[in-house]
């Protein structure tokens, strides 16, 4: 892939395995910094228009007038003859499109944006929005979710309203070092499965206390749409939000568990709502509401 252009320039040597150290700082002779051992993505922004550097304290990349050609701590994320004055050629291809100070290569016109101008469904500038489930109303907005996001209206995807009395936690979905992906491969490794064998779901002291939860207790996390039972991780990983003078707990789930593997459990994407970011269709479940409870549930 084009990421790795550069990382093997010939038969048996592997850029990536040097170990030159060099300034200690851009260190170019140390492993390698894709695509083409750039340490710096659009560097060309580290000098003005003119291709001078902004301050002496911050030169990186810079026009050397008397070889005609970029040089620095470097090399640069583009044509390194092309001179800051070159004009963009409104009948060419790639980077003939960019003029000689237009540091944005992967931009169509060279520039850095603040927003993206077309093709996003939301937008143009990022804001605010609650998500589909939360203990709280939006306030930034009227509007409590997302006008765009893309829903699935169905019995079995009940979504809680704001606030909702019967679920008052928030909950999140990760990963662990142990685990890879959705656990389907490394729950079939003994090595990985032994250093973490068991679903779990963290909660904070404080949230414990209420409930009384003990570490590794028997838990049940219940949402609209389902409910898993776990083993309690009482951590101060997790640690409450305070809002208008109370409080607000979090649950943390790893989502790795299955029903295969040497070691099985209960899957947290059965408690999260079916919904999509309207862009790229990413599914919303790192932030949803739950209850939980110490007991089982049979």
């Amino acid at each position: 892939v084009w990421i790795y252009s550069g990382v093997y320039p010939q038969e048996g040597k592997n850029m990536a395995r040097r170990r030159v150290k060099g300034d200690g700082w851009v260190s170019p002779e140390w492993g390698f910094s894709w695509p083409g051992n750039r340490r710096m993505l659009y560097n060309r922004a580290s000098a003005d228009p003119q291709g001078r550097p902004w301050s002496e304290r911050k030169k990186y990349v810079w026009w050397d007038p008397a070889q005609r050609k970029w040089t620095g701590f470097d090399r640069p994320d583009f044509p390194d003859t092309k001179a800051p004055e070159t004009p963009s050629k409104a009948d060419g291809a790639g980077v003939d499109l960019h003029s000689g100070s237009d540091p944005f290569t992967l931009k169509a016109d060279g520039r850095g944006w603040l927003f993206a101008p077309s093709g996003l469904k939301d937008g143009p500038l990022p804001t605010h929005y609650e998500p589909l489930e939360s203990p709280l109303r939006n306030a930034l907005y009227s509007r409590q979710d997302s006008p765009v996001a893309k829903r699935f209206p169905r019995k079995d995807n009940r979504i809680s309203p704001p606030g909702d009395p019967n679920y008052p936690y928030i909950v999140t979905t990760y990963r662990v070092t142990e685990q890879y992906t959705s656990g389907a491969m490394s729950r079939w490794v003994g090595w990985l499965s032994e250093l973490m064998p068991e679903m779990f779901a963290e909660i904070s002291p404080e949230l414990a206390a209420e409930k009384g939860i003990a570490n590794m207790d028997w838990i049940v996390v219940a949402t609209a749409r389902s409910q898993i039972e776990c083993r309690a991780l009482v951590t101060r990983r997790m640690r409450p939000f305070r809002h208008n003078g109370g409080m607000i707990h979090e649950i943390g789930l790893p989502y790795h568990w299955g029903y295969k593997g040497l070691v099985t459990g209960a899957m947290a994407n059965d408690l999260v709502p079916l919904s999509e970011e309207p862009n790229v269709y990413i599914q919303e479940d790192k932030a949803f509401t739950c209850n939980i409870r110490k007991g089982r549930l049979r």
